[in-house]
C-alpha cells in the first residue's frame, strides 16, 4: 500500500514540476525532493524520467477519457439551445476544475514542440476530440431542426475555438478563471441566439 501511495505522490510531484519547469527543466532529484525522498528511491517505482512522463500521460488520459465518455452520453440529451449551453458549461467546468487535466494541459503546451508524438497528443486533446464531439452534436441538432443548417465541422470550430483560447488564458493566468468563464458564457449565449431555432 505504501508503495502505491509513494508512486502516486511521485507522479503528482512530477506533474507539478513539469507544468512549471517543463520536462527538460525538471530533474529526478527535483521530483524526489518534492516528495521527501532521495533521488535514487524513485527507481523503485518507475524506470526513470521518461517512464514517469509516460505514466503521467496515461493517468491524465484515463481521467480525460472518463470525462469525455460521460459528456458523450450527456450529449445525447441535448435537444435545445438551453441544453446545449448547460452541456457546454458543464464540460468547461470539468476541464477547468480538474487539477490533473489543467496541469497536463500546461505540460503539453510547454512540451508540444519536443517530439512528434507530443505534438500529435496536444492536437488531439486541444482540438480534434472536442471538435469531433461538437461536430457530431451539431449535425444531429441540425437534423432535428434545433440549429440552422450549415457545415457542422465549421460550426463546431467556430463554437469551440474561442473557448479553448480562454481556457488556455486561464491556465496561464489562474486569477482570470472567473473572467474566462464569464466570457465563455457570453460567447455561448451569443452563438446559440444566432444559430439555434429552438432556444
Amino acid at each position: 500500500m505504501q508503495k502505491g501511495n509513494t508512486r502516486e505522490r511521485i507522479l503528482a510531484a512530477a506533474l507539478d514540476l513539469f507544468s512549471v519547469k517543463g520536462y527538460d527543466g525538471t530533474t529526478i532529484d527535483d521530483i524526489a525532493a518534492r516528495v521527501g525522498i532521495k533521488g535514487p528511491s524513485i527507481y523503485k517505482y518507475l524506470k526513470g524520467k521518461a517512464d514517469l512522463f509516460r505514466a503521467l500521460g496515461e493517468k491524465t488520459d484515463e481521467e480525460y477519457n472518463a470525462g469525455m465518455e460521460r459528456f458523450l452520453s450527456e450529449a445525447e440529451n441535448v435537444h435545445s439551445g438551453k441544453e446545449l449551453k448547460e452541456f457546454t458549461m458543464h464540460s468547461v467546468m470539468f476541464t477547468l476544475d480538474s487539477e490533473v487535466i489543467t496541469k497536463m494541459r500546461r505540460v503539453l503546451s510547454i512540451e508540444q514542440f519536443r517530439s512528434k508524438d507530443l505534438a500529435e497528443h496536444t492536437t488531439e486533446h486541444h482540438l480534434t476530440k472536442i471538435t469531433t464531439l461538437y461536430t457530431k452534436l451539431f449535425k444531429r441538432l441540425m437534423d432535428e431542426g434545433v440549429m440552422i443548417k450549415g457545415d457542422p465541422e465549421i460550426f463546431a470550430m467556430e463554437y469551440t475555438a474561442p473557448t479553448t483560447l480562454l481556457i488556455h488564458m486561464s491556465d496561464r493566468q489562474p486569477e482570470k478563471k472567473q473572467e474566462a468563464l464569464t466570457t465563455i458564457e457570453r460567447l455561448v449565449d451569443s452563438y446559440i441566439a444566432r444559430h439555434c431555432h429552438i432556444i
